[in-house]
């Protein structure tokens, strides 16, 4: 699979272009109402020189500004553990995820996540391409915890508060989930399952990661699983300084095949709290200035309402 094949699978859950605006519609990705993000896809479909590799989700090609937010703390005597390396990370990832009280949800129920989303956009594709900072989207949504009753996504463009609402179906997937291994190797193997997606097994399993965790709820056990088994896969660096949405953390990388898009977590820098996820340009990539965070997502709340539409 080439460079502009990923491109275009980067972001295969949005709606088909416009026709009457196809010159930049394949390059926007919130004038309509995005469905549920299951899977991350880049809206980016280049012509001629455009061309990246990219399958999934997240951060810094470049160390960010300064220190990460300080978090309280209960008063101890002896020094916090610090990760030296990418590994580390996950595994105090793992170690915090442990230690945090499962959610409860019953049949009926709705897992309701919020989060800010943004991603930028390249006009004039068929002319002279220039490419358009990401916008953030507030996102809202409400998903059946058991799969069952249909749910509710919205979007508020933060910039401007302008508001879109979509009813999603039920009869999906639950988003409360329980079937995923909460040993470490087994989640490896599930990682590393499923079809080839053409990038490569460890791509594939790292991309993975970030499908599994945005906007479902995984139980502490799981989730310390998929992260313990994260620190397996190979290719990855630390990032000690990182941004995602104005939330300063250390990140863990792993940069595409074609060397030109990173892909990172990022995780709180004292509690190793996942945070959220960047993508960022990190080679020649017309029209694309080198270096710049094409796109990210930041986890705000995760919580169980009774209705879609509840807040918490």
């Amino acid at each position: 699979m080439n460079d502009l094949e990923l491109v275009e699978r980067f972001r295969a859950d949005l709606p088909p272009a416009d026709p009457a605006a196809l010159s930049r519609a394949r390059a926007r990705m919130f004038h309509t109402p995005p469905p549920p993000r299951r899977r991350w896809a880049w809206g980016l479909v280049p012509a001629g020189a455009l061309a990246a590799a990219v399958t999934v989700a997240v951060v810094t090609a470049r160390p960010e500004d300064p220190a990460p937010t300080a978090v309280p703390t209960a008063p101890t005597t002896s020094a916090p553990v610090t990760a030296i390396d990418a590994a580390g990370v996950f595994r105090l990832a793992a170690a915090e995820a442990r230690t945090q009280p499962a959610l409860v949800a019953k049949p009926g129920q709705f897992v309701y996540v919020e989060s800010i989303d943004a991603t930028d956009n390249v006009e004039n594709l068929e002319t002279k391409p220039t490419w358009v900072p990401p916008k953030e989207i507030n996102r809202k949504i409400w998903l059946a915890a058991d799969g069952v009753k249909a749910g509710l996504l919205r979007t508020t463009v933060v910039k401007t508060g302008e508001v879109n609402e979509m009813p999603l179906d039920g009869r999906t997937a639950p988003a409360y989930v329980t079937d995923l291994p909460t040993d470490s190797k087994k989640m490896r193997d599930w990682l590393y399952s499923g079809p080839d997606t053409g990038n490569g097994a460890d791509a594939t399993a790292w991309n993975k990661i970030g499908d599994t965790l945005r906007e479902q709820y995984l139980p502490p056990d799981a989730q310390a699983a998929i992260f313990e088994a994260a620190a397996t896969i190979p290719g990855t660096t630390l990032v000690k300084q990182a941004d995602v949405a104005g939330r300063k953390g250390i990140a863990v990388s792993r940069l595409a095949d074609s060397k030109d898009v990173r892909f990172d977590y990022i995780f709180d820098a004292r509690t190793y709290d996942f945070l959220g996820e960047r993508v960022v340009v990190v080679g020649d990539l017309k029209p694309y200035p080198k270096g710049v965070v094409s796109r990210w997502t930041a986890q705000l709340r995760v919580a169980i309402v009774d209705r879609a539409g509840q807040l918490p």
